[in-house]
């Protein structure tokens, strides 16, 4: 029997890990789109996983469409839980472990900061994702079957990466933005300390930018927008029709991401956050990377979290060598 420990952050749009091995840090990520499948035939691209387990065969990455892209609030869903057994299931491999009989997996694991607050609520979805610590038999692209067992779930709170940069949070008192793809987590930080009443989240995450962008794009040049497209136009910054680019989208676009940005920073003073006496203004997860330009365009003393979609995962594995387990 051997031991694993992990950390991960599986949101809605990619999921994250980060385990030791040997000594080493590895993180790996991909993206969290399921659908079930039956006899899939075309071959797999890169970071694509066919996954069985429990007699269902999962297809999971970018070769799923947007459309596959998950609204629901909650991270307790067959989607996230199928993601963190491939997460478990792709470290144990990288570790070389998966021969090596029932690997035990202890998993500090993200979670809604509203979800977290409410004990009940944090103890159902531990529960959920450890499933009685039954053993599972993962299969992953065919390979030999993986045996694991959730031995451990600690969920933490999303919008929290200051332990793996404590350095950039010591001593100061700092409003963290962590952006994500449905969700973003607001979490007020005094010395390394978070806030109660200072954390919360909103709905504005990069989904709702897309949908927006999706919208006003149709209105303007009278063409259809898939979320396929606009994921690749929020990438690229510009639309492009029959080949050609148009030249005044960008400036729309970058329009719409100062837009949504001011969005969020007014949805934080709603809450009561004066960003008085504020010593930094911190930008973390996948959507900062996304609104690096306006963030820094905008508030040009902000700090872009410098782990950046892996802040969250990164500060989980120091919190759980802090608590022994790992």
């Amino acid at each position: 029997m051997t031991e694993l420990s992990l950390a991960c952050d599986s949101g809605k749009s990619l999921t994250k890990f980060a385990f030791y091995s040997n000594g080493e840090l590895h993180k790996m990520s991909f993206r969290t789109l399921v659908q079930e499948v039956e006899h899939l035939g075309v071959e797999l691209q890169p970071n694509n996983y066919l996954v069985e387990f429990g007699g269902q065969t999962f297809l999971v990455g970018d070769m799923n469409s947007e459309e596959k892209f998950d609204y629901d609030l909650s991270k307790r869903n067959p989607i996230h839980r199928t993601c963190v057994l491939l997460a478990c299931g792709l470290a144990i491999e990288k570790a070389g472990l998966a021969s090596q009989g029932i690997a035990n997996v202890r998993i500090a694991l993200n979670t809604p900061i509203s979800i977290y607050k409410n004990d009940k609520l944090k103890r159902s979805f531990e529960q959920f994702i450890q499933n009685d610590q039954r053993v599972v038999s993962l299969k992953i692209n065919n390979r030999p079957a993986i045996l694991l067992r959730i031995e451990t779930v600690l969920a933490l709170p999303e919008g929290t990466p200051m332990f793996a940069s404590s350095s950039l949070y010591r001593d100061k008192r700092c409003v963290i933005f962590d952006i994500g793809s449905l969700n973003v987590n607001f979490c007020q930080v005094d010395s390394l300390r978070p806030s109660l009443a200072g954390s919360f989240l909103s709905n504005q995450g990069i989904a709702m930018l897309r949908a927006k962008v999706a919208e006003t794009l149709t209105s303007e040049y009278g063409v259809t927008i898939s979320a396929d497209d606009a994921e690749v136009i929020l990438k690229r910054g510009y639309l492009s029709v029959n080949g050609k680019k148009l030249e005044d989208s960008p400036m729309l676009i970058r329009r719409m991401l100062k837009s949504h940005l001011n969005e969020i920073i007014s949805f934080a003073k709603s809450r009561g956050i004066t960003f008085t006496n504020i010593d930094e203004m911190v930008f973390s997860g996948g959507g900062s990377i996304m609104l690096k330009e306006v963030i820094e365009e905008e508030f040009p003393n902000a700090v872009i979290d410098p782990n950046g979609s892996f802040g969250n995962v990164l500060s989980y594995l120091a919190i759980m060598k802090a608590k022994n387990l790992a």
